[in-house]
């Protein structure tokens, strides 16, 4: 064991060292040879997590940055495919724009058109009543459930399933007042 060195100093020499100290110095230095073993792996296992999300936005972005030049090539060759057939690129949202056209300038023709028109249907919109019922908890802020309402009602005493506050049947009076 004599021809094994640690920075420059014999391994015999330095469980030697370690032999002569006293108990407590023995506790200290395993206890800091244990932590620093801990911060050397909590260290390395930060930096490895740094150089994998490092990696991970790199290749994010070039796989970004590869499907925007693709999405260039395609614009560009389809472009060029409509400019050289002549055909018309089809729009996707077309927009129809419609000039009205003064009743005095109208002309026979144009009152034609309006009079074959179909006959607009007005939309009839069903409107559902709110009940006033609805209250809330002067305690938490939370709405009271329709159980709470209903066993304030029948009871005249009810308590909030959130925070347990106590309602009377006063309570609901002030509220509908």
């Amino acid at each position: 064991m004599d021809d094994l060195y640690f920075i420059g100093i014999t391994w015999q020499e330095i469980v030697n060292w370690f032999l002569v100290q006293p108990i407590y110095a023995q506790v200290l230095v395993l206890i800091g040879v244990f932590a620093v073993l801990t911060l050397a792996v909590i260290l390395v296992y930060y930096i490895l997590k740094g150089v994998g999300y490092l990696v991970y936005y790199i290749l994010k972005g070039v796989y970004y940055l590869l499907k925007g030049i693709g999405l260039l090539f395609y614009k560009i060759f389809e472009g060029l495919y409509y400019a050289i057939s002549g055909k018309p690129k089809p729009e996707k949202n077309q927009v129809v724009v419609i000039q009205q056209v003064p009743v005095q300038q109208a002309s026979p023709q144009v009152r034609q058109v309006k009079q074959e028109e179909e006959p607009i249907v007005p939309i009839q919109k069903t409107v559902q009543i709110v009940q006033p019922e609805v209250t809330f908890c002067n305690e938490c802020g939370n709405k009271f459930t329709d159980s709470m309402l209903q066993t304030l009602s029948d009871r005249g005493v009810a308590f909030c399933i959130h925070c347990g506050n106590k309602k009377t049947q006063d309570y609901q009076m002030s509220i509908e007042s």
